[in-house]
């Protein structure tokens, strides 16, 4: 009994250590992931968006949202011109992440700050081409 246990808690703590190790750090399947799942819930439904601001916030928040991988450590960089670059310091792939704003009523006449905008999101593998 005593050499059973000798060699099933190192196996058991091995595990524990490893479970809670990969529960803290992105993989790249769940990066890769919870991107696509992202873009597809910004393509779902119209959003309140300021198109004359940078959504970045907006790309991050979704990508969190997907509930695929540990929701922190994501790091989002760019601008609506040329893309947003999804990446994490866990792993060494980084997507990027285009966005379309089509307003859904553009024919009112006053304006707001934050409008319904039909959103069209395309990822594409890899940074994007930032000047």
């Amino acid at each position: 009994m005593g050499r059973a246990l000798t060699f099933v808690a190192p196996v058991f703590a091995v595990g524990v250590v490893y479970s809670l190790y990969s529960s803290w750090h992105w993989s790249e399947g769940e990066l890769r992931t919870a991107v696509h799942q992202a873009a597809d819930a910004l393509n779902a439904r119209p959003r309140y968006v300021n198109p004359g601001a940078p959504q970045d916030g907006l790309v991050r928040d979704t990508v969190e949202e997907a509930g695929t991988g540990p929701g922190h450590g994501l790091s989002v960089g760019g601008n609506g011109t040329d893309g947003y670059t999804i990446s994490t310091q866990d792993t060494a792939a980084a997507f990027c992440m285009h966005l379309t704003l089509t307003p859904v009523d553009p024919g009112r006449p006053f304006p707001a700050a934050l409008e319904r905008h039909h959103v069209k999101a395309t990822v594409t593998e890899g940074t994007c081409r930032h000047p």
